[in-house]
């Protein structure tokens, strides 16, 4: 999605969609941030410590579906969000000018180039996300209170939500964040 300079301790957010990045940026670092910056880390931007939330591919489809129906307003069906998300030809960059684009910017791979974790110095893991927190935390020496988690949706999990049908094609589509991820297929 977007990359974050977070002041005071200084450190670089790689945000990739609903992995927590929000309640990070917003809660932990209480707004101290520069950006965003999109698809790339600016060569301006200090040398520091680098890290990002993962998320189970399918769990993450699945609250970006929550997220543009509960919160952004989407009225379609689970299939046709699954065709725009697959849809190589939508674009998905910094501009997102239509709810298409926007869909896309949200839904690709978390290891597509685009969302940099490649230059990543740590990866967190979303399904233990306090704990990952609370590591990130001490790694970074940042001290906060009660995190409040944004932009937070009601779903029950992908294996109830997501049809049988739509599986296959998502697993396929995600291929690469289950491999260098080390998520287990479905």
């Amino acid at each position: 999605m977007s990359n974050f300079l977070l002041r005071d301790p200084d450190c670089i957010l790689i945000h990739i969609p609903k992995t927590g990045g929000s309640s990070i940026r917003r809660g932990v670092w209480q707004g101290r941030y520069d950006g965003p910056a999109f698809g790339e880390i600016p060569a301006d931007w200090p040398q520091v410590f680098r890290f990002a939330f993962v998320r189970h591919p399918l769990d993450r489809f699945l609250s970006a579906y929550a997220d543009f129906t509960q919160i952004r307003g989407y009225k379609g069906d689970m299939e046709t969000f699954a065709a725009i998300t697959m849809d190589e030809s939508i674009d998905y960059g910094e501009e997102r000018a239509g709810r298409k684009q926007r869909i896309r910017h949200h839904t690709i791979p978390q290891t597509h180039p685009f969302n940099c974790l490649h230059l990543a110095d740590e990866i967190y893991r979303y399904e233990d996300y306090a704990a990952e927190v609370a590591r990130l935390a001490a790694r970074t020496g940042v001290e906060f209170g009660e995190l409040a988690h944004r932009r937070k949706t009601q779903h029950a999990g992908w294996e109830a939500q997501i049809p049988v049908a739509l599986r296959a094609p998502l697993t396929a589509f995600y291929a690469e964040d289950f491999t260098r991820l080390g998520y287990p297929l479905p």
